[in-house]
């Protein structure tokens, strides 16, 4: 699945949230690992932490901006059920930042009723 930079921090953030058995903590952590940025990302990115912002270099975001990311079924139905339940939450939790992520993990896994 090709992720942005913006993609891969977000659902590192709520992944590192989640609660579960200690079979699915150890699948979050494994997809976790997935998302996170290798040295040369991490150098050309060049993060920075100030508080609870996390920026980094937008030039150099552009080079990763689809990057190939491979989580497993089971990883990809926990953050599909997170996203869900921000969703459903009420009032409902989803913020802008989500849009993409949503879209990628709910909507586009949605079949036709007809």
């Amino acid at each position: 699945m090709k992720l942005s930079v913006i993609e891969r921090v977000l659902l590192g953030g709520m992944m590192a949230n989640y609660k579960g058995t200690f079979v699915s903590l150890k699948l979050v952590r494994e997809g976790r690992e997935a998302l996170s940025f290798n040295e040369e990302e991490s150098a050309a990115l060049t993060f920075v932490q100030a508080g609870d912002k996390l920026t980094w270099n937008p030039e150099a975001s552009l080079k990763y901006e689809a990057v190939d990311i491979t989580l497993g079924a089971s990883v990809i139905k926990i953050i599909k059920g997170m996203l869900q339940a921000l969703n459903d939450a009420d009032p409902p939790e989803l913020t802008e930042q989500h849009f993409s992520i949503y879209e990628k993990f709910v909507e586009n896994n949605l079949e036709v009723v007809q």
